[in-house]
């Protein structure tokens, strides 16, 4: 774990590793109770923006009264945690018109995956998905 320190604040974080997809930036926040913090974040971005978090949060940590954190999120962290349960969550109430259309965004963005990008193990992942969706039978 490192901690960068600037003027009045920190700002905390683990250097990303290979297994790692996602990063967010968290911090604490006042609510109408003073004697009460709640968690507050940024929203989940490609772990590629890891550096700009970094900056964004060495950049603003000055302005809080509690550290920023930076939290790197690996494939395990999404499938072993609870940290995904409310997005489950929010799936289990859509209509099955709702599902057919985020299938078809999903099956969509993979295909342009596949013709468009030039790293090779994401249009493998692609190829991946669109297998476990049944899109393309090995």
């Amino acid at each position: 774990m490192t901690t960068i320190t600037t003027v009045r604040n920190k700002v905390v974080t683990d250097e990303p590793d290979a297994s790692d997809v996602l990063v967010y930036v968290g911090w604490t926040g006042p609510t109408h109770d003073p004697r009460i913090r709640t968690a507050i974040s940024t929203r989940y971005m490609p772990i590629s923006a890891y550096r700009d978090c970094l900056d964004w949060a060495v950049g603003i940590a000055d302005q809080f009264s509690h550290p920023l954190y930076i939290v790197p999120i690996s494939h395990d962290d999404i499938l072993h945690t609870d940290r995904w349960n409310p997005f489950a969550d929010m799936l289990a109430t859509l209509t099955d018109q709702e599902r057919g259309e985020l299938r078809q965004t999903a099956v969509a963005s993979m295909c342009e995956l596949m013709r468009d990008c030039d790293d090779r193990e994401v249009r493998a992942e692609a190829y991946d998905i669109l297998t476990q969706l049944k899109v393309i039978r090995p």
